[in-house]
């Protein structure tokens, strides 16, 4: 019986610490989507709270760069991404969904605070830099959020449809970011 519940002990250890070990998958790197992807454990509400959350700053962050911003591509990427996060926001409110604030929007919140307070803090081709680089992490944290939690938590048509498009235009801003820090240089 004593070797029993050994064997049984070690199999349990093996098994909690199996993945751990495991190999990353194409399902593991940031930005992949899943075939069937797993239950996100958010509300409607909450994944409407957390995409209102990001267009929120994408509109606040741009109109500090509109005004900010010394290269003239970074100034029309802001204008770009105030105007289309506003449309979004706006469709988004057609959906009719109530918007709650659950645990990741206040995450959210407090980390676009302290981004805004730095962003504020710079100018010239400082600013520059450090909007590019926050509106690539900014959009591939969305990218990751809409692919693993809120498209998956989607059941009515109408959110389904609407994070659907958001994704596509998430993801263009995405390139579009890339393609504009890359330009940037480190200087």
């Amino acid at each position: 019986m004593k070797n029993f519940r050994l064997a049984a002990a070690a199999l349990l250890a093996a098994a909690l610490c199996a993945p751990a070990n495991a190999q990353r998958t194409p399902a593991d790197e940031p930005g992949t989507r899943l075939a069937n992807p797993p239950a996100s454990g958010l509300s409607e509400s909450e994944v409407a709270g957390i995409l209102d959350m990001a267009n929120q700053q994408e509109i606040t962050a741009g109109q500090l760069a509109v005004d900010r911003a010394q290269n003239a591509e970074v100034k029309e990427f802001a204008r770009k991404m105030v105007s289309e996060h506003e449309d979004n926001r706006n469709k988004l409110e057609a959906t009719g969904l109530r918007r709650s604030r659950g645990e990741a929007s206040s995450k959210m919140h407090g980390k676009h605070k302290t981004l805004n307070s730095r962003l504020g803090r710079l100018e010239g081709a400082a600013f520059d830099r450090a909007y590019m680089n926050a509106m690539v992490e900014e959009h591939q944290m969305l990218l990751d959020k809409l692919d693993r939690k809120m498209i998956p938590a989607a059941k009515t048509g109408s959110l389904s449809s609407h994070l659907s498009a958001t994704r596509s235009a998430v993801e263009a801003h995405l390139e579009e970011a890339r393609r504009i820090k890359a330009s940037l240089g480190t200087r």
